[in-house]
């Protein structure tokens, strides 16, 4: 009955966790009410007590439904019968291997990777059923699924009912009424969504030599923030140029229902895809039947002939495609001189123009502040949206003067769309903002705030509190802070915010800090509680730009830093900018280098990128500083690894050729045979190209959480936190635990050392002072109930001075594999007689030892049947089997 019990209650607070969407608490304390509270407040958000469509007002739940479902219906149709092509336009074409890669036979592994890699508990479509049935009874519909798989790749058709479709309303903002306010997702079938996902796998591998560098989203190896960074870095050299200009910022209207079919499939062909592979798209996206979900039901039940789905995993790789179209449009322009795009750099010779950056829909182009340039503008976009679809919302469009800029409003007339400023936000990220300013950042910080607001602290322990701070908290700046530096005071402000959240939760009311803030941010094993220092994780995510810039050569964004600040030797790293800051992001991202450069390893190949005396190359140290004496002799102290080998040819064998100014004498003879002995050992293998190795990571490649150990430092600990946070414990057990092993618990002495007058005396014993060690170690009290357990076990025991040293040496002390159930025992037990002391300071009750004794023993056991530490269903059992099992150890 009690296990039955406590599945019913995991079943529940499953439940509200999936209905509430609170992925951040998964690892939280289990509070369903929270949960609830979370639920209840997204469905009030969610639920359409009226809908306006077409300047009209509806309330009744039927005119609702009715209206939302002739809304999408419309919207989802298409409207021309006809539109022209662009055969003039050139397009990348892919190979006969990508060609023959997309369509080849579907595999067992490549689905049974896909339906493992997909996200469990994910909203399913109109069958029900989430990708959490398939990976738990794959073996079941393994052979099913592989059927479907196979019957696809023949014919080319599925049943249709696989791609029927909710379409769930997202209201974009609070007390959203107008139907243009509501983000239709799609709630795909689980069927169809497993063979979309396989169909994106593999068009994502072929995606990136066929969409144009100035598009950066969802092709391999670029990010997002890729644009953000080339768009600062080209108005940045655009106002220290003093050039007038404009920075159009265009809202592409309902992009994805939008799209034009045949405009896809045309492109398909036009790009060198396949029949077979044509065939299947078209199928895919042509076959979907819609029903809109209002108020949680479904209504309607139409089709559709223009448009792909928000929630198909195909639909952002297609809308690239259509894209491009847009793209190409504004590179044949800005060739023919219709248009000129900002130029990074001061160099007109060797400078970069970027006239546009695409991420999905979000466009942006770059210009001359001249009427005939936004003239010419205005009728790509318009060629564009007779052949896509695609219109573009001018009324959420932007024009913003970069410079003075007289006749601007002349410019926005010409568009027809609204004048915005610098800084404007872009990707979610400002663009012109100049360097460290506050503003930057005032987004971030409301965020926070406003995630405090909804977090009640009435619901949430200090372990809950722990993991909201460390696993939301933390993270809500992280997009910022990636690309971002960040100032001190800001920081600060956001730590300030982080700690009083840890510390008393959201109120104006006075809350003891009981950790210092650095023992906080301080690892695990070092003490702390893992929470990460800001200025620390913005040095280290800025890093992987530096990274980045040693290992992508042929991308846009580092061709833009390249042609405005040239390289340093080798070409692992840009030129160390001069002047202002403005609004370059490059300067700030660059600081890190010397620390970052000590991180990095050269993995020599070739050789002509590696300079034989100064880089890392050989190990942890220089050539030149392992023999300082033979480089001050050196004919050439600068030259590359290359250039002292003489051969770099496939086959041919390599040897040193390292030349000196003079003859050496004898006394110099054993340092010189050891240098030659040294670097002979270390000629290149291999004549690939020269690489850049991480030394923080097994893998050598570069990872954020490494650098960031690397930057923060690390200490010596004898903090026993294995005893704290490896048990299965409750977290705020453990975090009081924490607390308590700091000597920080809110004791007497700890109280009258904050100013607090009080007797001091131990409320359990009445004989001594109340300290941490007193109260769970030491007090006669305690004792009693220490023994009590240790007899249970059958061990004795002799006390340590403190509770760190007690916790220490009892950690897995019956070996690791018979140690589960008896690492919770000083946990528990601590945890009930704090409970028991603030129960008789602060509500006058006082429990016996022998009730306390059982209340240790029920808690314990609850414990370990939450964790399945123990198959005893009963109590009684359960303590018997402690002193049998132990006995036996």
């Amino acid at each position: 009955m009690l296990l039955e019990l406590d599945k019913l209650a995991h079943l529940e607070e499953t439940s509200w966790r999936q209905k509430s969407r609170v992925l951040w608490l998964k690892e939280g304390d289990n509070n369903t009410k929270f949960f609830h509270k979370m639920a209840n407040s997204n469905r009030r958000r969610n639920f359409m007590e009226k809908l306006e469509v077409g300047e009209v007002m509806y309330s009744v739940d039927s005119d609702i439904r009715d209206m939302a479902v002739q809304f999408y219906e419309s919207l989802y149709t298409e409207k021309e019968a006809w539109r022209p092509d662009v055969d003039d336009l050139p397009f990348a074409v892919i190979g006969e291997t990508d060609r023959n890669l997309l369509e080849s036979r579907f595999e067992k592994d490549e689905i049974f990777q896909v339906v493992q890699d997909m996200q469990g508990d994910k909203s399913p479509g109109p069958d029900g059923f989430t990708m959490a049935f398939f990976q738990k009874c794959w073996s079941v519909i393994e052979k099913d699924l592989l059927g479907f798989f196979d019957e696809f790749y023949e014919q080319g058709t599925f049943a249709s009912s696989l791609n029927a479709t909710f379409v769930t309303l997202i209201p974009k903002k609070r007390n959203a009424l107008n139907i243009q306010d509501f983000r239709p997702i799609s709630l795909i079938g689980s069927i169809y969504k497993i063979l979309s996902k396989v169909l994106a796998n593999r068009l994502r591998k072929v995606l990136d030599g066929l969409i144009s560098e100035s598009q950066n989203a969802f092709v391999g190896g670029r990010q997002t923030l890729d644009s953000v960074l080339i768009a600062n870095e080209c108005l940045d050299s655009r106002i220290k140029c003093r050039l007038p200009g404009v920075v159009c910022k265009l809202d592409i209207e309902k992009a994805y229902d939008h799209v034009n079919w045949n405009c896809l499939i045309y492109l398909l062909e036009r790009m060198g895809f396949g029949g077979k592979w044509q065939r299947w798209i078209k199928y895919c996206i042509s076959t979907v039947r819609f029903s809109i979900m209002v108020n949680g039901s479904p209504s309607g039940y139409f089709e559709s002939s223009r448009g792909i789905r928000q929630g198909d995993p195909l639909s952002p790789l297609l809308f690239l495609l259509i894209m491009e179209v847009l793209s190409r449009m504004l590179c044949r322009t800005e060739e023919n001189g219709l248009i000129r795009g900002f130029q990074a750099g001061n160099s007109p010779s060797n400078g970069i123009s970027v006239s546009h950056l695409l991420f999905a829909d979000d466009t942006i182009v770059f210009c001359d502040a001249e009427p005939e340039q936004l003239l010419h503008l205005r009728m790509v976009l318009s060629c564009f949206e007779a052949v896509t679809g695609l219109g573009v919302n001018m009324a959420k469009s932007e024009l913003v003067p970069v410079g003075e800029v007289p006749n601007v409003s002349q410019l926005a007339d010409i568009l027809c769309c609204r004048i915005g400023v610098l800084p404007l936000m872009y990707l979610g990220l400002p663009l012109g903002a100049s360097f460290k300013a506050s503003s930057v950042w005032n987004p971030i910080l409301e965020k926070i705030e406003r995630r405090l607001a909804s977090w009640k602290k009435l619901y949430l322990s200090k372990g809950g509190r722990l993991t909201l701070l460390k696993s939301t908290l933390a993270s809500l700046p992280t997009y910022y802070l990636s690309l971002f530096t960040i100032p001190k005071h800001v920081a600060a402000r956001i730590e300030r915010l982080q700690r009083n959240f840890l510390w008393g939760g959201l109120g104006d009311g006075f809350h003891h800090h009981l950790v210092a803030w650095k023992t906080v941010c301080s690892p695990l094993a070092q003490g702390g509680l893992g929470v990460r220092r800001v200025e620390v994780i913005n040095q280290a995510l800025l890093g992987k730009w530096m990274w980045r810039f040693g290992k992508e050569d042929t991308h846009l964004w580092r061709k833009v830093i390249v042609s405005k600040y040239g390289l340093e030797w080798g070409g692992w790293i840009s030129k160390k900018p001069k002047g202002t800051h403005g609004c370059s992001l490059w300067k700030g991202i660059l600081t890190g280098w010397d620390f970052f450069s000590q991180q990095v390893e050269l993995v020599a190949g070739v050789g002509s990128r590696i300079r034989f005396w100064h880089d890392y190359w050989c190990g942890d140290v220089t050539l030149k500083n392992m023999f300082p004496r033979l480089y001050a002799c050196s004919s050439s102290q600068n030259a590359s690894l290359a250039s002292c080998l003489t051969s770099s040819n496939v086959g041919e064998v390599r040897a040193w050729q390292v030349t000196f100014i003079r003859d050496f004498n004898d006394w110099e003879v054993e340092e010189v045979f050891a240098f030659f002995k040294f670097i002979q050992s270390k000629i290149p293998s291999t004549v690939e190209p020269d690489e850049m190795r991480w030394k923080l990571h097994s893998s050598g490649v570069f990872d954020s959480k490494s650098f960031y150990q690397a930057i923060a430092g690390k200490q010596v600990s004898t903090f026993p936190w294995r005893a704290i946070w490896r048990v299965k414990a409750p977290r705020q057990v453990s975090f009081f635990m924490w607390s308590a092993a700091w000597g920080k618990i809110l004791t007497c002495d700890n109280l009258m050392r904050r100013g607090f007058t009080m007797v001091g005396w131990c409320c359990m014993c009445r004989a001594a002072g109340e300290t941490g060690n007193h109260l769970l170690v030491h007090c006669s009290f305690a004792v009693d109930l220490w023994s009590s357990v240790l007899q249970t076990f059958g061990v004795f025991w002799v006390f340590p001075e403190s509770i760190t040293a007690l916790i220490s040496g009892w950690y897995n002390y019956f070996g690791k594999q018979n140690s589960e159930i008896w690492n919770l025992v000083p946990l528990c037990l601590m945890w009930c007689l704090w409970r028991e002391r603030n129960n008789r300071t602060f509500e006058d009750k006082e429990q016996s030892l022998p009730k306390l004794v059982e209340l240790f023993y029920g808690l314990l056991f609850d414990w370990a049947r939450v964790w399945g530490l123990t198959k005893e269903t009963s109590l009684a059992a359960f303590v018997v089997s402690l002193s049998v099992s132990h006995s036996i150890v």
